[in-house]
């Protein structure tokens, strides 16, 4: 099985842009399955050294503009993809997850400038100890434990010929290409649906989480390095609106944006379009569904605040057992 090692997924300008003229890191035919390392968005210091504040202390990563944070592996190129094709990208294992990183930034959290809210103003850096089974985190002398769910935070095929951040972009020239997503549905188990947008595919990802809250809230969640076993299938001849997520349970329906209504909107649109084409469903009956099957969601999966260009990130989730209805 091919593997990308974890030198080759930080500490280069590459590892920080969704760029077409990157060399392929990895060459994939469709269906093969490969494996690759992938840091975490800290570039692994404050892990190393928890001491450490950011970004006082993330020095040369904080030298570039955007800073060199969430590094990505790729582009890994699958052979026979082309331009207005589909990667169906499905992830099939996270292991070797490291201890985690959490933190709080000056100016980048809901309540910054804000009275009696100053503690959540000041940087901190904290640890948290990781198994594929379960999170643990001490803070103030108390102890707290929940279960690991591991998944990629960031996903993405590369633009045409833009060349886009991996930090601040939630998507590129479209919606259906990807970028920082944050959601935690994109784990074991899941397919992710991305537009091509040239020869090969081009995929992107990396910021693993073990795990993290509806809406990563304070700017980070459970920051981690780890091992991905991915394999890419292509849906050939089709054109996205949003990226899409199927998993055993559920059809989901991803889109970025502000205001938060707004990709709300866009998310359910889309889902309703999805159920129409593929599964025969009438727009009326997939409305009407939707509002009233308890086991259809709206997620938030990313809200931060301070970071410039990030969208929010949603999530229109649709139950699948209602198909064979």
């Amino acid at each position: 099985m091919q593997h990308v090692p974890l030198e080759l997924n930080f500490g280069n300008a590459a590892n920080y842009v969704f760029d077409a003229r990157t060399p392929p890191v990895l060459s994939v035919r469709a269906g093969e399955e490969f494996t690759a390392e992938v840091q975490d968005t800290y570039n692994g210091v404050l892990r190393d050294n928890p001491a450490l504040l950011q970004p006082a202390d993330m020095a040369p990563y904080t030298d570039q503009q955007p800073f060199w944070y969430n590094p990505v592996c790729g582009p890994i190129r699958i052979e026979g993809a082309e331009k207005g094709d589909v990667l169906a990208v499905q992830i099939l294992e996270i292991n070797g997850i490291t201890a985690g990183s959490v933190a709080t930034v000056p100016r980048a959290h809901h309540f910054a400038g804000m009275r009696g809210w100053e503690e959540a103003d000041e940087p901190f850096t904290g640890v948290v100890r990781n198994t594929l089974d379960s999170c643990e985190f001490d803070y103030g002398g108390h102890h707290y434990r929940w279960p690991a769910r591991p998944f990629l935070g960031t996903i993405a095929t590369a633009p045409e010929y833009e060349v886009l951040a991996s930090l601040p972009t939630s998507f590129g020239s479209i919606m259906a290409a990807g970028g920082n997503l944050d959601c935690c549905a994109v784990g074991p188990g899941a397919t992710v649906y991305l537009q091509s947008m040239n020869p090969g595919g081009l995929l992107f990802f990396g910021d693993m989480h073990a795990s993290q809250g509806d809406g990563e809230l304070c700017g980070v969640a459970n920051e981690v390095s780890g091992t991905v076993r991915l394999r890419c299938d292509v849906v050939k001849n089709t054109w996205l609106r949003n990226v899409r997520v199927e998993n055993d349970e559920s059809l989901i329906s991803l889109y970025c944006y502000r205001p938060v209504e707004e990709a709300m909107k866009q998310a359910i649109r889309d889902l309703i379009l999805w159920l129409e084409h593929d599964f025969g469903l009438t727009r009326r009956e997939a409305y009407l569904l939707i509002s009233m099957c308890p086991d259809f969601h709206l997620r938030t999966y990313q809200m931060c605040s301070g970071l410039g260009r990030l969208m929010t990130t949603v999530g229109a989730e649709f139950p699948k057992y209602l198909l064979g209805s």
